[in-house]
């Protein structure tokens, strides 16, 4: 009896410590950041919206949606972004706020690195990287 039950509680053990080794899901709030690009070739109009767990942007026509990649140092608290511009004040922009949007396309390839696997996994939205943000109106 001693021994179905060590065996048992081995198979148990053994199965508690096996891990994923796929991409984690996304956290509340995480953020696809990445350098800042100064470059902008394309601009929309649209909003944030925070949807699957992914923050994303769509244009007001919503014939664009893209996952925006924000330069390094820019939050997201749920409610808002805060864009962190290298050597300008960071501004604040709500979800659902009507804002202009500048950057410009990136490939997931040129994405390198885990960080990226679950943003690209989970919110199907292709990369955009944000040069600058300011209010629509």
């Amino acid at each position: 009896m001693r021994l179905i039950a060590v065996a048992g509680l081995l198979a148990l053990s053994a199965c508690a410590t096996t891990v994923s080794s796929g991409p984690h899901p996304l956290r509340p709030h995480d953020l696809a950041t990445g350098p800042y690009q100064s470059v902008a070739t394309t601009a929309y109009t649209g909003s944030l919206l925070y949807e699957g767990g992914c923050l994303l942007f769509r244009s007001e026509d919503e014939k664009v949606q893209v996952l925006p990649v924000w330069p390094y140092g820019s939050v997201f608290n749920g409610s808002f972004v805060t864009f962190h511009r290298p050597g300008k004040t960071d501004q604040r922009f709500v979800v659902g706020e009507e804002i202009w949007l500048e950057g410009q396309p990136v490939a997931w390839s040129a994405l390198s690195g885990p960080a990226y696997e679950p943003f690209q996994r989970q919110c199907g939205a292709p990369p955009f990287s944000v040069s600058g943000v300011r209010p629509a109106n």
